[in-house]
């Protein structure tokens, strides 16, 4: 497949037209369509086609369907950080124009021959990769598969790191060592951090008669469970937060979203003698991969939007449709990455399909119930106006009938306004 300007693949085409058979798309977009009808043997994209070549690289690297085909990529402006970028992305060659057909095909060839090059594998293994290695004949390669896709995704170009600070954050506040003393020093290290604390524990959410000054009594009222979610929350809301795409995900919508599902799962889980600030954090989280495909790959997600608009095709659909990989896919890829515990990786992954996950069925399944109770009452966006249906084994598993459904939506709206609270804390 070449994809390219249209007289430019017009000109490849002719240059490969003895030796091989070309389909042409003019942008990413047609390109990832194309890829749905007919996988080509190689894709050779041009860098500054509409939909940026880089990202489509990166797009067909992270998605289970595509990322076997090689991807050469062109340029008319080279440059060490572009080609650097295209390596992170999968790219199995980069060539400078203007380039001789034998140079084309040479590298065509070459991509035919060799295997698509994986990433440095990671040391530690996400709930796909475990899966995996716990199936049948054939898991070594399924696992390979699935720990390239995640060094793939944490190679996004622009895609932030999770923080030291924060992560030395949640390790105190997780140790059954740790001082309110030794934690308010970690958290004086991250000024914005400190800021939203001491904002968050004197705001209308808590309700304290007498303002706080002290982060050593901050942390000692929040508790140190408190904290570690404040913190995930509050990385996750900065760091893949703060960008524009009108024609995309309704930002503030979505995070509304996600701060009522974690506050409904939280009320959800006590009921159900389940970890509670476990299911807070999956609920918040648990759609991190729309943002990922929202910023980084704004023109394909776009089309994702179109499709959804008539309320008739469920957002993971039209991901699966237009992109072949959901968002459930890439936010527990970029959860691996980020270290986040093997239950929360669980809960991103498989919240659309709870009774697929290998562990933590439980957590995953009250996540699932607890975001279709938020969807159901119409609390933020998820980004599409179809509300799934809750999962029938995750129905049996909890033994809730009809009744106790609606209860558990009744009691939901006291959730939403505690969870409005605190998303005005946040500001």
């Amino acid at each position: 497949m070449v994809v390219d300007r249209e007289r430019f693949s017009d000109l490849i085409c002719k240059m490969l037209s003895g030796k091989y058979q070309t389909t042409v798309a003019s942008d990413g977009l047609q390109a990832v369509r194309a890829l749905q009808t007919s996988p080509p043997d190689v894709i050779v994209v041009e860098m500054s086609i509409p939909g940026n070549g880089l990202r489509l690289a990166e797009l067909v690297g992270i998605s289970p369907k595509f990322n076997h085909i090689p991807v050469v990529l062109t340029s008319a402006n080279p440059s060490m950080d572009i080609v650097l970028k295209a390596k992170d992305a999968g790219v199995s060659s980069y060539l400078a124009k203007p380039f001789r057909p034998s140079e084309l095909a040479s590298r065509i060839e070459q991509a035919l021959t060799e295997p698509v090059v994986a990433p440095e594998p990671s040391a530690e293994a996400s709930p796909g990769e475990q899966g995996a290695a716990a199936g049948a004949e054939g898991a070594p390669a399924v696992e390979g598969a699935k720990r390239a896709i995640r060094d793939r995704v944490k190679k996004i170009d622009g895609l932030p790191v999770f923080p030291a600070t924060h992560a030395e954050i949640m390790k105190l506040a997780k140790s059954e060592n740790a001082t309110s003393e030794a934690l308010a020093e970690q958290i004086k290290m991250d000024p914005s951090m400190l800021a939203t604390i001491l904002k968050l524990v004197n705001s209308a959410y808590y309700g304290l008669r007498k303002k706080v000054d002290s982060l050593k009594v901050a942390v000692s009222l929040l508790g140190f469970e408190e904290i570690a979610n404040l913190v995930m929350s509050a990385q996750v809301f900065q760091g893949l937060g703060g960008y524009k795409n009108k024609l995309g995900l309704d930002l503030k919508g979505f995070w509304r979203h996600s701060v009522g599902t974690g506050f409904v799962a939280r009320s959800v889980a006590k009921k159900l003698q389940t970890e509670a600030e476990t299911a807070f954090l999956g609920g918040m989280l648990h759609d991190i991969g729309k943002v990922v495909l929202d910023r980084f790959f704004p023109d394909y997600y776009i089309q994702v939007m179109g499709l959804v608009k008539g309320g008739e095709m469920s957002i993971a659909q039209a991901e699966e449709d237009v992109l072949g990989l959901t968002h459930a896919e890439v936010g527990g890829q970029l959860a691996a990455e980020w270290k986040f515990s093997e239950n929360l990786q669980n809960v991103i992954m498989y919240h659309h399909a709870p009774e697929t996950a290998r562990r933590y069925q439980r957590l995953v399944g009250l996540v699932h119930l607890s975001d279709v109770i938020c969807r159901t009452l119409q609390f933020g966006s998820g980004g599409d106006m179809l509300v799934p249906q809750i999962d029938s084994a995750v129905m049996d598993r909890f033994a809730l009938t009809e009744k106790g459904l609606q209860i558990f939506a009744e009691t939901a709206k006291e959730d939403l306004e505690a969870a409005e609270s605190f998303l005005l804390a946040l500001g």
